[in-house]
Parts: C-alpha cells; sequence; structure tokens
C-alpha cells in the first residue's frame, strides 16, 4: 500500500526547483546575473522503480520573461507482475515562461517543448503483434502557476501543464506521462 501511494504520488506531483534572479526594469545586470539553474527530481522505490533527474539551465530576457534548455532521463523498473520491465528514457527540453501579476498575484505562463528517447509500443500488421522499439516522442506542454517569492532569489511555486499531443499509451505516439495533466510543485533556491 505504502508504495502504491508513493508512486500515485510521485506521478502527480513532480518536485522541481527553479533558482532565478529577478531584476528591475530599469537595471542592466550582467549576463552571469541574467543565467540560472534548477531542475528536477522524482524518485520511488519498491517494487516499482522510477529515478527521474532533469536539469536545467536558463536565462532572464527581461525581468519578466525566462527561456532555456534542460535534459532529462528516466530509469523505471516494473516487478509487480510475473515478468519483470525496466527501461530507460532520455531527451531534452526548451522552454519559456513569463510571470504576470494579476490582481497582484505573482502568476506566471509557461510553455515547454520536450522529445524523449523511449521504447513505446509498435504495431507490426504481418504478424498482428505488438512489440516495443525505442523511437523520439515530442511533448507539447502549455500552461502556468503560482509563483511565491521567498527571499531574493528563491521561492515556492505551483504549476499546472497539459500536454496538447497528448494521446494515452497509443502505439503512433506513447506518452512517458499517464495523463495529458502535469502537476509540478517546487522550489528555488
Amino acid at each position: 500500500m505504502r508504495n502504491k501511494i508513493l508512486l500515485i504520488i510521485t506521478l502527480f506531483l513532480s518536485t522541481v526547483a527553479y533558482s532565478q534572479v529577478t531584476f528591475e526594469e530599469d537595471q542592466k545586470p550582467a549576463l552571469k546575473d541574467r543565467i540560472y539553474f534548477g531542475g528536477s527530481f522524482a524518485a520511488t522505490f519498491g517494487s516499482y522503480t522510477s529515478v527521474y533527474i532533469s536539469p536545467i539551465v536558463g536565462y532572464m530576457i527581461t525581468p519578466g520573461l525566462s527561456g532555456g534548455i534542460g535534459i532529462t532521463y528516466q530509469y523505471y523498473k516494473d516487478n509487480r507482475y510475473s515478468v519483470s520491465y525496466s527501461s530507460n528514457s532520455y531527451g531534452g527540453r526548451l522552454f519559456l515562461r513569463q510571470n504576470i501579476n494579476i490582481i497582484k498575484l505573482p502568476l506566471f505562463v509557461y510553455g515547454e517543448y520536450e522529445s524523449l528517447n523511449m521504447e513505446g509500443p509498435n504495431y507490426d500488421p504481418n504478424t498482428q503483434e505488438i512489440y516495443y522499439a525505442r523511437d523520439w516522442y515530442p511533448r507539447v506542454l502549455l500552461g502556468g502557476g503560482l509563483f511565491q517569492p521567498m527571499g531574493k532569489r528563491g521561492g515556492f511555486y505551483i504549476a499546472v501543464l497539459y500536454d496538447v499531443i497528448h494521446t494515452g499509451n497509443s502505439t503512433t505516439n506513447p506518452s512517458p506521462y499517464g495523463s495529458a495533466w502535469v502537476y509540478r510543485i517546487g522550489f528555488s533556491f
């Protein structure tokens, strides 16, 4: 039961940390002050094991707009059935985040393109069998969230993203996510 709860929490909440420098409109900060680092990490252990690591590098384009790149790696192993299954996924992502203030709330809108190399199901019409083969699968995540600053560089945020090309576990474009909705909670430091 404990492993199932951890699995559900890991699937719905991925811990993401973004360090981001803020500056005023009239300031001209140096290049090193506009670059920030962060990333994601999540892990579940037990009969279903999953380890997810995704560091990023971002750049403050304007005081409210930032963009960046990241890499992603995920290992998973499932021992819950008679035949054990394990695999690795890896890839990269590009993102943009625009801070907006509505009714004095520190909100943001977010867009991300991600491409993952993973094993996905394929259908062979000659044998009428499904087999697994490694291929690249794109994801487009759009959404937004709330960022609560704490200190000069840190803060806490909640984001809700939607994978606009999510097709479930189809054989043409399988998804690494169990749902089109992706939820993230994170801290910056």
